[in-house]
């Protein structure tokens, strides 16, 4: 037994594919022995069904196999809007039954959590802030010509920089809601470029005894600028290795370092002040205290790698070599503030505070990075009982 559909195909084969008139194909079907159905069906083949394309008037072809005419498309087309539509009307029906349900749950609930109340202005815990400072490669020239504009720098750009370095750090103190009861500066070496490179003794602006002796009298003035404003001011210091008498790193009597001799020209420029400290050791670390918690200061070189930029990885390990060495003495690390990289960042889960540079991009830093960091340096906020609280990049880039 056979369907209309198919009696309907095997009337064309027997007639080769001609075109057939409604008569035709009823007749031609009817005395189809296996097929046993009735006209109401035929008629609903012929008529309501895609199977027959409609030639001229009352005659009738099959369409080429798998084409696909005009009106089965329009039917499909129609086909999926309608679903379409429903689907869209089932969610739409679906959230506003959910959102019935969230409502009325919702109107029966009381809040639990009570705001604890706001200390008075006058109850707030005094904080203290913590600059670094570090990478000013005083006496370097960078002429922008050289650099595409990307940046200048020489002596005078440099105390310009200083500052806006203190007119950031009143703006600051002056904006927040509590009072700050002192300022720790971290020196973090590389005060002066040096000479260690032969094209920097060609380039300086000025001797390396000039450099020395000039900026710590320059420096002396910029940090008594700042007295005033803060009833204690604690500077501690490492040197970098810029500052270095040698050509190659030296390890032992690091310190034989003209950064270690511009912090004590500063100290005894500072003495008159009750209320400046100045720690200059010769370790090339120096562990501080700020609050309750210890900072490890150290200038950053010295950490071996094949990547460009900062050595994360390096810095990473040898900052836990450190820690674990202090540990091993009692001493708990809770911060490295470190200089060198003239990349500003917090990293390692607040862990190491990296300084940027008063110099910013050079020459070197172009042809070996592509660029570099602008001039930046980074002050930080620290609260007696939450520790480091706040991180602020001080932008000193627009001033050439």
């Amino acid at each position: 037994m056979i369907t209309a559909r198919e009696a309907v195909v095997a009337a064309f084969e027997d007639h080769e594919g001609e075109s057939l008139t409604r008569k035709q194909i009823l007749d031609a079907v009817k005395a189809n022995p296996e097929f046993e159905g009735s006209v109401r069906t035929l008629n609903e083949v012929i008529y309501r069904s895609d199977l027959l394309k409609r030639v001229s008037k009352g005659l009738y072809v099959l369409p080429a196999e798998n084409a696909v005419s005009d009106e089965e498309k329009l039917r499909h087309e129609l086909r999926e809007l309608k679903a379409s539509t429903n689907r869209d009307r089932s969610r739409e029906v679906l959230d506003e039954r959910l959102l019935d349900r969230v409502t009325s749950a919702y109107a029966g609930l009381k809040p639990v959590y009570k705001p604890a109340p706001r200390p008075k202005a006058s109850g707030r815990t005094p904080h203290r802030f913590v600059l670094l400072w570090s990478d000013l490669h005083a006496a370097e020239v960078v002429e922008p010509e050289a650099i595409g504009g990307l940046n200048g720098f020489d002596w005078d750009i440099m105390l310009r920089r200083h500052d806006r370095l203190s007119e950031s750090i009143f703006s600051f103190r002056d904006t927040r809601q509590y009072e700050v009861e002192g300022l720790h500066i971290f020196g973090l070496g590389d005060m002066v470029t040096g000479d260690i490179h032969d094209e920097l003794r060609v380039t300086n602006e000025v001797t390396l005894v000039e450099c020395v002796t000039q900026l710590a009298k320059d420096m002396a003035v910029w940090v008594e600028r700042l007295v005033p404003e803060f009833p204690w001011i604690q500077i501690d210091c490492v040197h970098g290795n810029h500052g270095r008498r040698s050509k190659k790193p030296q390890f032992k009597q690091s310190y034989d370092n003209w950064d270690w001799l511009f912090y004590k020209i500063l100290q005894s420029e500072l003495a008159q002040y009750d209320s400046i400290t100045l720690n200059a050791p010769r370790s090339a670390t120096h562990a501080v205290q700020v609050f309750d918690e210890t900072v490890l200061l150290w200038h950053g070189d010295g950490v071996p790698t094949n990547m460009p930029g900062v050595p994360w990885g390096g810095i990473t390990r040898r900052t836990k070599e450190l820690l674990q060495t202090h540990a091993a003495l009692g001493r708990q690390i809770k911060h490295f503030a470190v200089g060198h990289y003239h990349e500003p960042n917090v990293v390692a889960n607040r862990l190491i505070l990296m300084n940027g540079s008063v110099k910013g991009p050079d020459e070197y830093s172009l042809a070996r990075f592509g660029g570099g960091a602008g001039a930046t340096q980074v002050l930080h906020t620290f609260h007696p009982r939450h520790g480091l609280t706040d991180s602020s990049y001080i932008d000193l880039s627009g001033i050439q």
